[in-house]
């Protein structure tokens, strides 16, 4: 019988007190009344019948050696199928226990020791990492800022790649972190034209994807034509489902061939997830469409709230309105915050952002914002801020 507090939809309500008290990461880290916004992760749950599958599992005493990984590809597939119209194969799809180690046994299993690997900045923190952890070179691929919000240069990748043919991977947040631009159809279709000329593998992000909202669209990079041979995409439901304990993610290979080279890397090394995972997932993926519809309504309505918010009583705090994700890449340029912006927010406002600086090329002055929490939560952050900067 399902229980009175889980509900069939999202709720735009966030219960502090039990968020400190069962500890995590995003509410335990800063302590005290801090409010939490550092952390790409919202506060909104998951479909209910990932609590009742994992119940289930408890009170079995299901914690021994499993095999429901190699149920998560299908489960994927059914998933993308239903909300991408993408019908990936299952044959070719790896469970690995996050996107991260999909990225790292992409570049151990298709670049050489000396080659080099191109990203956007600002970026999500760990891409920074991957070249210097692997022995790879870094190649900055950076955004550009307009008036009217971030872009992608793709002439610009192809100047960086036709002046360094040791470029071996482009690495694409897709949808981007932590700006929230959604890549375009023709993006994708010059991205591929790209790999073929400069014989380059994609390695395709997306674990923003399900969180598109209103006047975009998520396509996902293996429906390109011409892709499948040189792409990997990884994703997971952590980001849709806030599962980020519980470790379970998908690398999609466009081919054959691909799927042989990845899973070349050792299993001892690339790793895997583990059952709770697994059934979490399965379990969101299988029941969860109707649910995330509910999470991306609040989520639009938040972006357009706190961007709203901001323009009306801190205008001089510049914020895109991000097309994607649950996530504002705010500039505080305008205040002076030093080179730890997030600290510097933090001291004056009891808010813990994102550090831009930690982004790359492009965060200077920058925090980035979890908006992923309820309204009541977003006006408090807000209504701290404003006091906090004008105060």
């Amino acid at each position: 019988m399902p229980r009175p507090d889980i509900h069939p939809l999202p709720v735009d309500h966030v219960d502090t007190a039990a968020r400190r008290r069962i500890g995590g990461l995003k509410w335990h880290l800063n302590g005290g009344d801090m409010l939490p916004a550092w952390v790409a992760e919202h506060d909104l749950g998951a479909p209910p019948a990932v609590a009742e599958r994992l119940r289930e599992l408890v009170d079995g005493g299901a914690f021994g050696y499993h095999t429901t990984g190699d149920e998560v590809g299908a489960a994927f597939a059914r998933w993308a199928k239903t909300r991408h119209g993408w019908a990936a194969d299952p044959d070719l799809i790896v469970p690995t226990a996050n996107v991260l180690q999909g990225i790292w046994t992409c570049i151990e299993a298709f670049t050489d020791r000396d080659a080099a690997i191109v990203y956007s900045t600002p970026v999500y923190p760990p891409f920074l990492d991957a070249p210097p952890t692997t022995g790879r070179r870094a190649v900055d691929w950076p955004m550009v800022r307009t008036e009217s919000g971030w872009r992608y240069d793709l002439d610009a990748l192809e100047h960086l790649l036709e002046a360094d043919p040791g470029i071996g991977l482009l690495l694409l947040c897709h949808p981007q972190n932590p700006t929230g631009l959604v890549f375009t159809e023709d993006q994708l279709v010059r991205i591929v034209e790209l790999s073929d000329e400069h014989d380059l593998l994609v390695v395709s992000d997306e674990i923003h994807s399900d969180l598109v909202h209103p006047g975009s669209t998520h396509i996902p990079m293996l429906t390109i034509p011409g892709a499948s041979s040189r792409t990997v995409t990884v994703t997971s439901g952590v980001k849709t489902f806030a599962l980020g304990g519980l470790r379970c993610a998908v690398a999609v290979c466009g081919d054959e061939r691909l799927h042989a080279g990845f899973s070349s890397v050792p299993a001892e090394l690339r790793g895997g997830p583990n059952r709770m995972g697994c059934e979490a997932t399965i379990a969101a993926w299988d029941t969860g469409s109707a649910w995330t519809d509910g999470l991306l309504a609040l989520l639009d309505s938040h972006r357009h709230h706190l961007h709203e918010r901001l323009a009306a009583e801190l205008p001089e705090v510049a914020m895109f309105l991000p097309q994607s994700t649950f996530v504002a890449w705010l500039d505080m340029s305008a205040h002076e915050p030093g080179e730890n912006p997030a600290r510097w927010l933090r001291r004056l406002t009891g808010v813990a952002c994102g550090n831009g600086p930690e982004f790359g090329p492009g965060g200077a002055d920058h925090v980035r914002l979890t908006f992923g929490t309820s309204t009541e939560l977003l006006d408090e952050m807000v209504d701290r801020i404003v006091a906090g900067l004008h105060g």
